[in-house]
C-alpha cells in the first residue's frame, strides 16, 4: 500500500538515531582522539583499540566549535556521526525517498550495536563502573525521520510499513506524526533547516526521561529487596554477614546512581539554553509537549527519592552492625567466663599442694583434654549465640513510592 501522499512530495529525508549519556568536554577529546588515529591516552589495549577502530569504518573526522562542541565523522557507508560534549550523539543516513526508510533505519542500528556502541564502551571502560542492575537495562533509542513536504498539514504515511499513527500534530508548516518505531518530523522547504536542532534536542528530551524512568524503577526494585530484609521479625546471629554482603551490594548501586542523578541537572540548563538560540523551544513545547522546567522538576523528585532509598538502606544496614556487634560481645564473654574458670581452678590445684608440680605424660595429656573440652565449650556457646534469634527494630515501613 503506498503513502496518501506520493513520495516525490517527501523530499530532503533523513534518518536519525541517536541516544545519550553523561559526558564532558574531556570526554570528547578522548572521543577525538580514537575516531582520528584509534589511540588514547588511557591504558587500554592497543590492538583492542585498533580493531574497534577497524570496525567503526570512517572515512572523515573533524572537530566542530558551535553552542557545543562536537566530534563529526563520517563512514565509508555514508552516515554521518555527531558525539556533542554533553555526550549527545546522533547517526544519521538518507534515504532516496519514504520506502527506503525502514532499511536506512536498519543500517544505522546495525552500526551502532555492531560498531560504534562497543567502541565507545571499550574508550570509557575504566573508572567507575556502570551499576549491573541498569547495565541489565535494554535501551532502546528513538529514531526520528525528517523531511520536506509542500504541505505537510496533508502528509499521510504508509502505518502498513511504519506501525500506527498514535500522535498527529500539525501548525506553522510543520508536522508531527508518532508511531511505535518512528518520529516523523515533516516541514516545509524554508524550515527543513531548523529540523536538525529540533531532532537533537527531541533526542535529548526522549534519553533524559528514559533515564530518570530506568532510575525510579530500580529504586522501586531495591526498595521492596530493602523491605524484605527490614520486615522480617527476627534473624539468627549467622544471617547477618549474608544479609549485610547483600546491602553492601545495594548501596554501591544507589551511591553510583545517585551521583549520575546528580549531575543530570547542568545537562537540562545547557540545553535549553541551545534551544532557546536555535530558536526550536516553541516547537518543543507545542509538538512534544516538553518543557525544560517540567523535566528539571522530574528529576528533583528523582533526586529525593534516592536520597529516601539510601537513609532507609543505612538504617538497615546500622541495624545489622548491631546484631553482628551482640554475636560478638556474646562470644567475648563466654571467653572471659570459661578463662576465668580455668584460672580459678589452676590457683586451686596450686594452693592445695606442699610442692611443686612435676610435668608428667598423664599431666600433659590432661592438661591438652582440658584445652579441648574449653575450646568445645566456647565453640558450643558461639554456635548458640549465631542461631539465638535477634529481634529487628525498625520503624514502620515508609509508604511506597
Amino acid at each position: 500500500m503506498a503513502p496518501k501522499n506520493s513520495s516525490k512530495k517527501l523530499t530532503d529525508i533523513s534518518v536519525t538515531y541517536g541516544g545519550w549519556y553523561q559526558r564532558t568536554t574531556i570526554h570528547l577529546s578522548e572521543i577525538y582522539d580514537f575516531f582520528t588515529s584509534g589511540t588514547s591516552k588511557l591504558d587500554l589495549g592497543k590492538d583492542e583499540l585498533s580493531r574497534f577502530k577497524g570496525k567503526m569504518d570512517l572515512k572523515s573526522v573533524t572537530r566542530e566549535s558551535g553552542l557545543l562542541e562536537s566530534v563529526v565523522a563520517e563512514t565509508e557507508k555514508g552516515i554521518i556521526i555527531r558525539y556533542y560534549e554533553d555526550g549527545l550523539y546522533i547517526l544519521e543516513n538518507s534515504a532516496d525517498d519514504i520506502s527506503s526508510i525502514p532499511e536506512a533505519r536498519h543500517h544505522l542500528e546495525e552500526y551502532y550495536g555492531e560498531a560504534m556502541s562497543p567502541a565507545i564502551g571499550y574508550i570509557f571502560s575504566l573508572g567507575a563502573p556502570t551499576p549491573k542492575v541498569l547495565a541489565n537495562i535494554k535501551t532502546v533509542h528513538p529514531t526520528v525521520i525528517c523531511g520536506s513536504s509542500s504541505s505537510p498539514e496533508t502528509f499521510e504515511i504508509d502505518e502498513d510499513a511504519f506501525g500506527p499513527v498514535y500522535s498527529r500534530i500539525s501548525g506553522n508548516g510543520v508536522l508531527v506524526m508518532k508511531t511505535p518505531l518512528y518520529i516523523f518530523v515533516i516541514t516545509r522547504p524554508a524550515l527543513r533547516k531548523n529540523a536538525s536542532s529540533l531532532v537533537e534536542n527531541l533526542i535529548f528530551f526522549r534519553e533524559f526521561k528514559d533515564h530518570l524512568e530506568k532510575y525510579l524503577n530500580i529504586h522501586r526494585s531495591l526498595w521492596e529487596e530493602i523491605s524484605a530484609i527490614k520486615e522480617k521479625k527476627s534473624l539468627q546471629g549467622g544471617e547477618v554477614d549474608e544479609l549485610r554482603e547483600r546491602l553492601d551490594g545495594y548501596q554501591k548501586t544507589i551511591n553510583l546512581i545517585s551521583n549520575r542523578i546528580n549531575q543530570m541537572g547542568t545537562y537540562v540548563r545547557t540545553r535549553s539554553l541551545i534551544a532557546k538560540s536555535a530558536s526550536v523551544e516553541d516547537y518543543l513545547r507545542n509538538f512534544f509537549q516538553f518543557k525544560f522546567e517540567t523535566l528539571l522538576d522530574t528529576l528533583e523528585y528523582i533526586k529525593e527519592i534516592w536520597k529516601m532509598t539510601s537513609d532507609y538502606l543505612s538504617s538497615a544496614i546500622q541495624n545489622l552492625l548491631e546484631i553482628k556487634s551482640q554475636t560478638a560481645a556474646k562470644g567475648i564473654q563466654s571467653l572471659q567466663v570459661i578463662t576465668s574458670l580455668g584460672v580459678v581452678a589452676g590457683i586451686i590445684g596450686y594452693i592445695s599442694k606442699g610442692e611443686l608440680p612435676q610435668v608428667t605424660f598423664i599431666g600433659l595429656i590432661y592438661f591438652a583434654l582440658m584445652i579441648f573440652l574449653t575450646w568445645v565449650l566456647n565453640k558450643g556457646i558461639a554456635r548458640f549465640y549465631m542461631k539465638k534469634n535477634y529481634k529487628l527494630r525498625f520503624g514502620n515501613r515508609a509508604e511506597k513510592i
